[in-house]
């Protein structure tokens, strides 16, 4: 921070190589967890009281600016650096990214060890774990008419993502939904039909495993939707609960969790679910993207990369259920927020306005990040592109059907993510019984909540 000599543009020969990997939003990397286990600790002692709120007069304030991405998405934020900088003369932006898998140890890092960014971009699954450590500024003092950030323009459905307990310490930069993407033409040659909500899981069952019969073991139906979060998330709304609570508890039970794992066995049973390991031999990519299955329960921005590591265009449409509930719903794909140290509250604030409402942004992201989360950007993202108008589509299907943004994941909400998956892993090698893997879980979740 402070008045340095501008360095705008992000180096991106010495942040990243250029990768067709697809940067999953269920990593299991180890350092995630051991940033988390720095952070809880590291936080709790480091002063984030920020100084003075403006900058000088006269003066020029550099933001130090931190997000998770490829080259392919550095050089699109770089345009609209540039676009902002020359709008905001006295305002520099010194913007730095890595991937996501290390993104989260390099912010906590920063945030916690005093060398904070300025605006940074900030996963849903840590927003109330940043916010419960005071890390994040309230974005509440600089927001509404008359002030540096239009709140007024995000999306309804978004509205409340990026507030913890009232206050708002950050704002939906996109937004995203779940869908089963998957390859049609692989689907009508086996002769299976592809899921809507007026499809019951157990039909559902039943056509996946067609595609296994069809492609003599080589291709599941789907990749497991019991090994990663989205998956239990989506049926527990399905089934009238949130996986969590506006306290930051979880929202469903034991029983909930076991009665969903134990639909995953019998399913797994008929060969329609991607086994543990072809999961596990298909990293970091998955299933669908190394025809190892033949969809995927995903993020619906996700599925031009997707298809393009596959070698054939996916197709979007909604998952089954039992209870006429979709399962669905807005989710800040991410979020942009200042921190809590910034001694430019203002400056940042203006950065994050433009960002979420200058239709330019929108014109020059596209869908890289997700769809616009404000009313100003809508409908500015190209149509040329056959992906973004797939994804533009769906998302209108979606919207009568689609609930409000849940609640944020508790404190030490993503690490419980991370155990979700390597519990659900070990039953699928038949190391852990059902029953083990729940009783294993909720002793994770206490053990997180103390």
């Amino acid at each position: 921070m402070g008045n340095d000599a501008p360095s705008r543009k992000v180096a991106l020969a010495r942040n990243a190589a250029p990768s067709r990997s697809i940067a999953p939003s269920r990593s299991t990397a180890p350092s995630r967890r051991a940033a988390l286990a720095a952070l809880l600790s590291a936080a709790l002692v480091t002063g984030c009281s920020g100084g003075a709120r403006s900058v000088a007069s006269g003066g020029t304030a550099t933001l130090r600016y931190f997000f998770w991405g490829e080259i392919s998405r550095a050089e699109l934020i770089n345009q609209c650096i540039d676009v902002f900088e020359r709008g905001h003369p006295k305002i520099r932006i010194k913007a730095s990214f890595v991937g996501f898998d290390p993104y989260l140890q390099k912010v906590t890092t920063a945030l916690a060890g005093g060398n904070p960014p300025d605006v940074l971009h900030v996963d849903y699954a840590w927003l109330r774990t940043f916010a419960h450590h005071d890390l994040l500024a309230d974005l509440g003092e600089v927001s509404g008419p008359g002030k540096e950030i239009d709140v007024g323009t995000v999306v309804p459905a978004l509205r409340t993502a990026g507030l913890i307990e009232d206050r708002r310490v950050g704002l939906p930069l996109s937004r995203n939904s779940i869908g089963l993407m998957y390859d049609a033409g692989l689907y009508a040659k086996a002769g299976a039909a592809p899921p809507d909500l007026n499809t019951s899981w157990d039909a559902f069952v039943e056509e996946t495993a067609k595609i296994r019969k069809f492609t003599k073991g080589a291709q599941a139906g789907v990749d497991n939707p019991g090994q990663n979060y989205m998956g239990v998330e989506m049926w527990m709304m399905q089934h009238g609960r949130t996986a969590w609570t506006e306290s930051g508890q979880l929202g469903y039970t034991p029983d909930d969790l076991r009665e969903y794992l134990t639909f995953i066995e019998r399913w797994r049973e008929t060969g329609g679910i991607a086994s543990a390991r072809e999961i596990l031999e298909s990293k970091p990519n998955g299933p669908v993207t190394l025809r190892r299955a033949a969809a995927v329960f995903e993020w619906d921005n996700q599925i031009g990369s997707r298809s393009e590591v596959r070698g054939t265009p996916l197709k979007l449409t909604t998952p089954p259920t039992d209870t006429g509930r979709s399962g669905l719903y807005a989710k800040p794909g991410m979020l942009i927020s200042a921190a809590a140290a910034t001694p430019y509250l203002s400056e940042a604030a203006q950065f994050i306005n433009f960002m979420i409402n200058d239709r330019r942004v929108a014109q020059i992201l596209g869908t890289n990040i997700g769809m616009a989360p404000t009313t100003s950007q809508q409908g500015v993202a190209s149509m040329d592109d056959p992906f973004v108008r797939l994804t533009s589509g769906y998302e209108k299907r979606i919207e009568d059907v689609a609930a409000p943004t849940p609640p944020a994941p508790g404190i030490g909400g993503n690490t419980l993510n991370v155990r979700l998956e390597r519990i659900a892993e070990k039953v699928g090698y038949g190391a852990l019984s059902v029953d083990e893997a729940v009783e294993q879980y909720f002793d994770q979740v206490k053990f997180a909540a103390s």
